[in-house]
């Protein structure tokens, strides 16, 4: 799932995990998954590794071990974890490798085997360390016809 799966704010109740959109998803997020999962398949999330997402739902900025814990209660097997509203938490290599490695460090912390896809746009030299802390990486913007 892409952006735009989550409600309009999160949990108003600490620690404040994620939440569906309820209109879209009135069974939830973890029913989608056991469904999929009954199908053989597996399920992708996304979020950013910012206070917004691109389409300026919440991010995951500051939230990222509650938001790992939720998609380890949630069955999920894929994060794609982007760049967009990242309060200027780049700019050099080591900066956005503290930002995108605090996300990893809360996927491997839940202990099931979540696929952590780094998107921040190959800015800051992704590709000399995001090796180290992620399963794949964008190593450029998107790609426009």
């Amino acid at each position: 799932m892409d952006d735009c799966w989550h409600a309009p704010e999160r949990s108003p109740h600490p620690p404040h995990p994620p939440v569906a959109d309820p209109e879209r998803f009135p069974d939830g997020i973890k029913a989608l998954s056991e469904k999929i999962h009954a199908m053989g398949l597996k399920i992708g999330i996304y979020s950013s590794a910012g206070t917004m997402t691109c389409a300026r739902r919440f991010g995951s900025l500051g939230y990222e071990e509650i938001d790992a814990k939720t998609y380890k209660d949630w069955d999920i097997d894929y994060l794609k974890y982007d760049n967009c509203y990242n309060e200027g938490q780049a700019g050099y290599d080591l900066i956005s490798y503290n930002r995108y490695a605090k996300m990893s460090r809360a996927l491997s912390d839940t202990g099931r085997p979540i696929v952590y896809a780094m998107c921040n746009w190959g800015e800051d030299g992704t590709w000399n360390w995001a090796p180290t802390i992620a399963h794949l990486w964008r190593m450029s913007g998107d790609i426009i016809d």
